[in-house]
């Protein structure tokens, strides 16, 4: 498994929304506390998501954790991407 940190799925989560609002622009002006949906991220372009980074970062969402505030910024995903890794790996 790919050692990864928060920067990184930062990165890769505000580079995926700037690919699926198809706005590349938000790449740069986004950051980490940016709320998503103000980025035109909706229920749509939010399940996308969800498929990329449970692809990426070999994690799987249970029904429970598929809610609104959980993917409310870049830096509430890593956080959870994180612990979700750490409880994969027993880190």
């Amino acid at each position: 498994m790919i050692n990864v940190n928060e920067q990184d799925i930062i990165q890769f989560v505000i580079d995926r929304v700037a690919g699926l609002t198809s706005r590349p622009e938000l790449a740069e002006e986004l950051n980490g506390d940016a709320p998503l949906e103000d980025a035109g991220v909706d229920s749509v372009l939010l399940v996308n998501l969800m498929i990329q980074i449970e692809q990426q970062y070999d994690i799987f969402y249970e029904d429970d954790e598929l809610l609104q505030e959980n993917f409310a910024t870049a830096r509430l995903i890593s956080q959870r991407i994180l612990a979700k890794r750490a409880v994969k790996t027993g880190v």
